[in-house]
């Protein structure tokens, strides 16, 4: 046995010591996220209308159904794009896979092309949607060693999970900075970061305040509420918004002392006043994906 392999056994032994409640500090959720971010990739739309500029990032996740790669994200994030990119009153500068959370010269347009396939089954009562990114833009994207898609070994088998606890994760609207530098030819450069939260969650049952809201009652959908971080008490999530389309990532750890996690839905909405996430669950996800790229194959990804 080599020294990495005494002391892999021994982090893992340290990490099968910790208390229950090991995964909701924010120690935890910091180191965490190194791993967890690998599969988010925000979406830059930028653009202005009447002259007023407008940066918005989406959150979407990186997935890899079957061959294909897709953009997974929220039905109501991929209807907003498809109005914006058909507004004649939008007039778009710049679409971007911030595929490191940051884009310099943010006036240029990034992706390869735009008039990609996008669906949204929120008319169908399934608050999910997806882009379908160019081949050239998934190359690209993948030569990135900090993008991994997520697989099937995560989303699917959930029957296998024995999860401790669970993780919203997106990239909050109110946390994207945009910020200008002076160039040269009286020109300027536009950048915008966007900052990723890690929060964690204890799945509750439907909450019984907003009665019989179909949205906040259904059986089948998950719902977490943001629990404190004790390391981090006075720490609080003002704004959720831009969230949308993120993962909820349950996570354990396995006898050996190894964390596992799985993809338990995609963030719908999220409740202020009781800070409450809701989100689609990943088997009706996977669902209807696999029935929209079935009858799409011959095209997909081109």
């Amino acid at each position: 046995m080599t020294q990495n392999d005494d002391n892999s056994d021994v982090s893992a032994a340290k990490l099968l010591e910790l208390p229950p409640d090991w995964w909701q500090t924010a120690t935890a959720s910091s180191v965490l996220i190194k791993q967890f971010k690998k599969h988010l990739l925000p979406l830059l739309v930028a653009g202005s209308v009447d002259r007023k500029i407008q940066y918005n990032v989406y959150t979407g996740i990186l997935l890899k159904h079957g061959e294909t790669i897709v953009w997974l994200t929220a039905g109501h994030v991929v209807d907003e794009l498809i109005q914006i990119l058909s507004s004649p009153h939008f007039k778009l500068s710049a679409m971007a896979w911030l595929d490191g959370y940051e884009a310099s010269k943010a006036e240029s347009v990034n992706l390869h092309r735009i008039d990609v396939a996008m669906k949204s089954w929120r008319e169908s009562g399934l608050d999910v949607g997806v882009v379908l990114p160019s081949l050239l833009d998934v190359g690209n994207l993948m030569r990135n060693k900090k993008i991994e898609t997520i697989h099937s070994g995560i989303w699917k088998n959930l029957d296998l999970a024995n999860p401790e606890g669970y993780y919203a994760i997106g990239f909050p609207r109110p946390w994207s900075h945009h910020t200008q530098t002076p160039s040269s030819n009286n020109k300027t450069l536009n950048a915008v970061k966007a900052d990723i939260a890690c929060l964690p969650l204890k799945e509750i049952q439907p909450p019984s305040e907003f009665g019989e809201d179909p949205v906040w009652s259904s059986p089948e959908a998950f719902y977490g509420q943001i629990l404190p971080y004790p390391d981090y008490p006075e720490f609080d999530l003002e704004d959720a918004k831009g969230m949308s389309g993120g993962p909820i990532l349950s996570v354990e750890r396995d006898p050996d002392g190894r964390i596992r996690y799985r993809l338990v839905g995609v963030i719908q909405t999220f409740a202020r006043g009781q800070s409450i996430f809701r989100a689609e669950p990943i088997h009706r996800v996977a669902e209807a994906i696999d029935l929209w790229l079935e009858a799409k194959r011959p095209t997909t990804n081109e």
